[in-house]
């Protein structure tokens, strides 16, 4: 991902998984987090940030995305005390029109969930597939080379690569159905195999990584343990390839 030239891969991923933390505090929608997300990387791509405000930046992002998506709002001063007051009110506020500015007010985006959901109705998918699906999604927000990617791209890479890890015994009807869902036009082979080689390697070092959030979140009996799931710590044997 093309940043602002003293924002590495690194730093953007310990603000992305910070603003997961926060979303997750707040209970936002899922929505509002790939939103936000997805208002981050256009602001670094089109908008000059120094590092002071970076954080304040993310907080931004989140805040315009949950004023899209959420039916109730944190106030502002909230907001401020979750970045150990670091900023005050009025900063944040002026950061929040320069983004809308930079932006020009288009804060659009189909969010690669709502392509995940529908793929997986149309292929049956059950419970457990679709948890897995959506951890190895919420990993692709960690990684800058995702960016690149279309969302319709991502939710297909997450879903066949969910496929492979938990292996459940097909049925007829799920295999029509994930036929249907093959045949529409998610991207070609070549790019879906190179995303699932992306979040394959995510999902194999999440656990040790200081940037974990997403690991934690899926850990839980509430999403079925889906980021411990054994057959996600050898990425080459999910991939079919030799290391």
């Amino acid at each position: 991902m093309q940043t602002s030239p003293h924002f590495t891969d690194a730093t953007r991923a310990i603000l992305v998984d910070w603003l997961i933390q926060v979303h997750d505090m707040m209970q936002f929608q899922a929505e509002t987090l790939y939103l936000a997300v997805h208002l981050l990387n256009r602001c670094l791509r089109q908008m000059k940030v120094t590092t002071a405000n970076l954080q304040l930046l993310g907080m931004v992002c989140l805040f315009l995305a949950a004023k899209k998506e959420e039916c109730l709002l944190p106030e502002v001063s909230g907001l401020c005390y979750l970045m150990d007051h670091t900023y005050t009110k009025h900063q944040l506020l002026r950061m929040e029109r320069k983004v809308l500015c930079g932006l020009k007010f288009d804060l659009s985006h189909c969010p690669p969930l709502h392509f995940l959901i529908l793929f997986a109705s149309i292929a049956h998918c059950s419970t457990k597939m679709v948890w897995m699906a959506r951890y190895l999604l919420e990993l692709s927000l960690m990684d800058g080379q995702c960016v690149a990617f279309l969302p319709v791209h991502l939710a297909g890479a997450a879903l066949c690569l969910a496929r492979q890890v938990l292996q459940e015994p097909p049925t007829p009807e799920g295999e029509a159905a994930w036929c249907l869902v093959s045949s529409l036009h998610i991207g070609s082979e070549s790019v879906l195999l190179r995303i699932m080689s992306i979040l394959a390697s995510a999902a194999a070092t999440a656990q040790t990584r200081d940037t974990c959030a997403t690991y934690l979140k899926y850990s839980s009996a509430d999403t079925m343990h889906v980021s411990r799931h054994p057959g996600l710590k050898n990425p080459s044997s999910l991939l079919g390839t030799h290391t």
